[in-house]
């Protein structure tokens, strides 16, 4: 995940799969591209899968995949909250922010690497517990990234930080 906004009162952290989409949109484009050449040619066959058959199945992939996670802590609203943008719509998970224990690392190991993603922890209200924010995991250093500056921003003196009038 990347940071969008760290001030004491406000830390915003963004995951957009930019490379994933760009590389679906690309292999859609260049399909699409075959089928229409096939079908001024007159392959009626590869203008079907061209034009119809696996466009549909990479539009697929784009709709289920393709989602937008956005972490906000609010202290001034003392607020947790959970955003999930889909070409389907909208999701909002709310929590309030003095139920943020920390945040953790959760890591999948596969044969050829290790990839990892955020999990929060959660000691009150109606869904304490550990909850990942985002459903997949991803290789590089964000995920350690983000979870090093969760746990940073919570642990901040905020009066400190604060100008006396």
């Amino acid at each position: 995940m990347k940071i969008v906004h760290d001030t004491p009162e406000k830390l915003v952290l963004s995951f957009v799969p930019w490379v994933f989409a760009t590389v679906l949109s690309a292999l859609l484009l260049g399909v699409v591209g075959f089928g229409l050449n096939a079908l001024f040619t007159g392959d009626v066959s590869a203008a079907f899968w061209g034009l119809f058959a696996i466009p549909l199945f990479v539009l697929l992939f784009l709709v289920i995949f393709v989602r937008r996670d956005d972490l906000i802590l609010d202290r001034d609203r003392n607020l947790l909250e959970l955003r999930h943008s889909t070409f389907l719509g909208r999701t909002r998970v709310r929590h309030k922010l003095e139920h943020l224990q920390e945040a953790k690392l959760q890591s999948s190991r596969s044969e050829n690497a290790n990839t990892y993603r955020i999990a929060l922890v959660l000691d009150g209200g109606m869904d304490a517990g550990t909850h990942a924010v985002t459903p997949i995991y991803a290789s590089g250093r964000g995920a350690e990234r983000g979870v090093a500056a969760i746990n940073a921003w919570l642990a901040q003196d905020v009066d400190s930080h604060r100008s006396q009038a």
